[in-house]
C-alpha cells in the first residue's frame, strides 16, 4: 500500500510467529496421535513409518516450492496462501476416511508447514537489522511451544474428544490469524521485485554454503529428536511436560547473545563442546537420575542452534535465500528424522549407549564449526519481496 507506515519490529514478529506456532503444533500432534492414528486406521508398523515419513516428505517439497514461488512473487503473499494450503490439509486430515485420504491430506498439510520456516524466518531478517536480527529470530523460534500445546492437548483433549477434533479445532485460531497476518501484510507488503540471478546460478553460487547449512541442521536438529528418547525418563505429570518444553527457550536466548559476543563459530562451538561434554558425563555417570539430568538440560543445549539458524542461514544466502535457507533446514529436518532409525541399527538404543551417539553429534558440529561461512550482511540491508 502506496504511503503505508513501515511495519513495527513487534508487528512482523508476530506476523512471522503465528504460523510457525501451528507448524510445531501440528508436527508434534502427529508424533503424540502416532499410536491413535495407527489404531484407528489398522495401519502396520511398516504403514505407520510411511506415514511419519510422507509428512517429512511433505516438509521437504514445501520448502523447495514455496521458498522459490516466495522469492519470485512475495514473502506476504506466500505467507497467507500457506495457511489456504494448511487449512485444507488439516481440514481434510480431520475427516480422513481411509488410509489413502489420510496419506494425501498429511502431505497437503506438510507442504504448508515446510514453507513456513524459510518464509517466516526471511521475512523477519529482512526486516529487522543489526543485533535484533538475532534475538528476533532466536524469539521466532519460541513458536516450537506449540510442541508444548500439542503435547497438553493429546493428555487432556483426547480421551474427551477424539483426534479427529484436536485437527479440526486448529482450523478456527488459523483462520483468525490469517486475517490479522493479511491486514498487517497489506499494510507493510512492499514493492516486488524480481530475483537478479536465475535459479540455477544462484544454487551454484551458494552450493558450499547451502551443504554447511543442511549438515549444522541434520546434526543439531538429531540432538533434538533425541528427545523422544528421554522424554519417557522424565515423571509423567503436567509440571515436568512443561518442564521440558521451556528448557528451549533460554537456549535461544543464549544463542543470540553467544552470536554477538563470540560469533556464529563460536556459538556453534559453545554447543558442540557443552553437548559433548554432557553426553560423556551422563555415559560415564552411574547415577540412575542421568536420563532424567539429560532429558531436561538437552533442550537448554538444542536451543542454542535452533535460535541462531534462522538469521544466520538467511545472511548465507542472496537472491533465492528464501527457498535456500528453508530448504537446507526442512531437508535437515527430514534427514534427522532418520536419526532413530540409526540408533537402532547402530544398537545405540539401550544400555544408555545413545549418550554416544549425542557426543559424536557434538564433535560433528565442533569440526564444522571451524568452516562456518562467513555471512554477507549486505544481502539483507534491502528487502527482497
Amino acid at each position: 500500500m502506496s504511503g503505508a507506515r513501515p511495519a513495527s519490529p513487534a508487528s512482523i514478529y508476530w506476523t512471522a510467529f503465528i504460523g510457525l506456532f501451528f507448524d510445531y503444533y501440528d508436527l508434534y500432534l502427529f508424533v503424540y496421535l502416532e499410536r491413535v492414528l495407527a489404531a484407528d486406521f489398522e495401519l502396520s508398523a511398516r504403514a505407520s513409518g510411511w506415514l511419519q515419513f510422507t509428512g517429512l516428505a511433505g516438509v521437504g517439497l514445501g520448502a523447495l516450492v514455496f521458498g522459490y514461488l516466495a522469492d519470485r512473487f512475495g514473502r506476504g503473499r506466500m505467507m497467507l496462501a500457506t495457511f489456504g494450503v494448511y487449512v485444507a490439509g488439516i481440514a481434510g486430515i480431520s475427516v480422513a476416511w481411509n488410509v489413502e485420504s489420510l496419506f494425501a491430506f498429511r502431505l497437503l498439510a506438510s507442504v504448508a508447514l515446510g514453507a513456513e520456516w524459510g518464509i517466516s524466518h526471511t521475512y523477519l531478517a529482512e526486516r529487522v537489522g543489526g543485533e535484533r536480527r538475532y534475538r528476533f529470530s532466536a524469539l521466532l523460534q519460541f513458536s516450537i511451544l506449540g510442541g508444548l500445546l500439542a503435547a497438553m492437548m493429546a493428555k487432556f483433549a483426547l480421551p474427551i474428544v477424539g483426534w479427529r477434533w484436536l485437527f479440526a479445532a486448529s482450523i478456527i485460531p488459523v483462520a483468525l490469524l490469517s486475517i490479522w497476518r493479511w491486514r498487517s501484510l497489506r499494510d507493510g507488503e512492499p514493492a516486488q521485485r524480481s530475483p537478479q540471478v536465475a535459479l540455477p546460478a544462484a544454487v551454484a553460487n551458494h552450493w558450499r554454503s547451502f551443504l554447511f547449512c543442511l549438515v549444522i541442521a541434520s546434526l543439531t536438529i538429531a540432538s533434538g529428536t533425541m528427545n523422544v528418547f528421554f522424554a519417557k525418563e522424565l515423571p509423567q505429570s503436567p509440571l515436568y511436560t512443561v518442564l521440558f518444553w521451556a528448557n528451549v527457550a533460554p537456549g535461544m536466548l543464549l544463542g543470540a547473545w553467544l552470536v554477538r559476543r563470540l560469533g556464529v563459530r563460536g556459538a556453534l562451538g559453545l554447543y558442540a563442546l557443552g553437548l559433548t561434554a554432557l553426553s560423556l558425563a551422563c555415559w560415564t555417570s552411574d547415577s540412575p537420575h542421568r536420563s532424567l539430568a539429560f532429558a531436561l538440560l538437552l533442550p537448554v543445549l538444542n536451543g542454542v542452534p535452533f535460535g541462531l539458524m534462522g538469521a544466520y542461514f538467511n545472511e548465507l544466502f542472496g537472491t533465492y535465500r528464501t527457498m535456500l535457507s528453508g530448504a537446507a533446514y526442512n531437508l535437515g529436518r527430514i534427514l534427522a528424522g532418520f536419526s532413530p532409525v540409526l540408533l537402532g541399527a547402530l544398537g545405540l538404543h539401550v544400555d544408555g549407549r545413545y549418550f554416544a551417539f549425542t557426543a559424536a553429534l557434538g564433535f560433528g558440529v565442533a569440526a564444522l564449526a571451524w568452516f562456518a561461512p562467513r555471512p554477507d550482511n549486505a544481502e539483507l540491508l534491502r528487502p527482497d519481496n
